[in-house]
């Protein structure tokens, strides 16, 4: 289904012109390599084959960019930053200043325009035309081996390629409740196309995006009702993490509410009515599904060519070459596992060296390891920052058992912080030395919570991603006052006590950890 925004429209209507050109013509093409889909990762394949001088076909069924520049990261940021904005100026009633009012939508809509506007002459077809990278619009399907068919509003044309990269990323998944399909709602791809500030904003869903667009428009000055199905908000993280990101958020004037099921909705004359499995019910003028994204592989006649698939994506190695088509590789969202742009642009450098020879093959097998997308950082980017790498507590004593240390560090030892009236915490969990020696120590996750989360969980991953021990960073000086001083002083708490640094303790299993209401304590 089609998700469709509160004006009636859904992302098909938005295409742009190119990508159903009047001379797209029906000869027949060759390349060394046709690259489907125009996001991060097939970007970045296509130019890297160009760049060794393939001869690279790129096929896009909608924009070159993909979601990270028009319905992901490039928007959601800059909406939360004019967010960000707004509520530091009506915080600055605190020193006297008067503050008031909403801003202009219009004027919101122009500055989302505006940023996205800049980054998309880098990614457009034009741009890539000039790097080597042929590229043609519309749906393509693979109607025999190293034989795609491409369908535009003017006919098919065929494509042939000895080797083909699959981009075609990810879609909305959308919950089972009952009389969706009869309403409008709202989506990570059209939410940014909303004509009007919503007055009540209905969010299912307690994710990164559910919880980045909570935040935003509440911020902006829609009321705002979120729903999340399990026990808390932002699942993958740390219980301490989702507590303070819940506290943040209520604090703010979202209604949270967590256990519960959106079990039907119904419109009405001002907007709809959402109905919870426990019998609650909710009345909002707009409707936003947030509950995630599956892979999109259907419809693409990968079972024509034998391809490997299933509900989670294209089934790959660690290079990222098909485990059924030699001749096929897969990059982004569309492989499945953590859905980040900075994973879909790792993916889709290997692919795109996989499909070059076999010196390039040589090269992925060699950066796969440090491609590995489950251990790079992910960012939730409300306020506070909410980040996180590797194993949480729990999943490092299931592994690790008692030998499982944990350093709890609060902003509140943190003299920059302080300065900022800000407050967060980190959290270090790692694994003990041969007998409680950092002989052997190892750091296997992390949690940032505050200011400059983003920047700061990229630090406290350094040891185990570069292979250097933790005592080299926490021994290595940093600027005074900077938050910087948080990576150096939770890695102190390893080795040593003192009031200024973490405090270590032993590591707990589920059934020690609060249910996420509670943060770290503190020294």
């Amino acid at each position: 289904m089609t998700s469709v925004s509160a004006d009636g429209s859904s992302q098909a209507d938005r295409r742009p012109a190119w990508a159903h050109p009047t001379d797209l013509g029906t000869t027949p093409l060759k390349a060394d390599v046709v690259v489907i889909g125009g996001g991060s990762a097939g970007l970045t394949a296509a130019t890297l084959a160009a760049a060794m001088k393939r001869r690279v076909i790129l096929v896009e069924r909608d924009r070159t960019g993909g979601e990270c520049l028009f319905t992901g990261c490039v928007p959601s940021k800059t909406l939360l930053s004019l967010a960000k904005r707004v509520h530091t100026a009506h915080a600055a009633r605190g020193l006297g200043l008067e503050v008031g009012g909403l801003p202009e939508w219009s004027v919101v809509q122009r500055e989302l325009r505006g940023v996205i506007d800049s980054f998309e002459e880098v990614d457009s077809p034009q741009a890539l035309e000039r790097r080597g990278v042929t590229v043609i619009g519309g749906e393509a399907t693979f109607v025999s081996p190293h034989v795609l068919e491409v369908r535009h509003a003017h006919g098919t044309r065929t494509v042939m390629a000895g080797q083909f990269i699959l981009a075609t990323g990810s879609e909305v998944a959308l919950p089972d409740i009952a009389g969706l399909d009869r309403v409008p709602f709202l989506t990570h791809e059209t939410v940014f196309d909303l004509p009007e500030r919503p007055e009540h904003l209905l969010v299912v869903g307690g994710g990164p995006i559910g919880c980045e667009l909570s935040q935003a428009f509440a911020r902006l000055g829609s009321r705002v009702t979120t729903v999340q199905e399990g026990p808390r908000l932002l699942p993958q993280d740390e219980p301490e993490a989702s507590g303070a990101l819940l506290e943040a958020l209520r604090r703010e004037g979202v209604a949270v509410h967590l256990n519960a099921t959106a079990a039907r909705v119904e419109g009405t004359a001002g907007g709809m009515r959402l109905h919870l499995a426990s019998g609650t019910s909710m009345e909002g003028t707009h409707l936003l599904i947030a509950t995630g994204k599956r892979p999109r592989v259907e419809g693409l006649g990968l079972d024509v060519i034998g391809a490997d698939y299933d509900r989670h994506g294209l089934k790959v190695g660690a290079n990222m070459q098909s485990v059924s088509c030699p001749w096929l590789w897969g990059a982004g969202d569309v492989v499945g596992g953590p859905k980040f742009t900075h994973g879909a642009t790792e993916r889709g450098i290997l692919a795109g060296l996989g499909a070059l020879a076999w010196w390039g093959r040589a090269a992925a097998a060699l950066r796969a390891p440090a491609a590995h997308v489950e251990d790079i950082p992910w960012v939730t980017y409300t306020d506070p920052e909410v980040a996180h790498w590797g194993l949480t507590e729990v999943q490092a004593v299931e592994r690790h058992g008692d030998r499982v240390v944990v350093v709890d560090y609060d902003f509140h030892q943190l003299d920059r912080a302080a300065t900022e009236n800000e407050t967060g915490f980190v959290k270090l969990v790692t694994v003990g030395g041969v007998f409680g020696t950092p002989l052997g120590l190892k750091v296997v996750g992390a949690q940032v919570v505050g200011p400059r989360a983003g920047e700061l969980i990229q630090a406290l991953s350094l040891p185990a991603r570069l292979n250097i021990h933790p005592l080299r960073l926490a021994l290595l000086p940093v600027s005074y006052p900077t938050y910087a001083e948080a990576v150096r002083q939770t890695y102190l708490g390893l080795f040593t006590d003192g009031p200024a640094f973490g405090r270590r303790r032993a590591g707990r299993a589920a059934s020690g950890q609060q249910a996420g209401l509670a943060r770290p304590a503190t020294t």
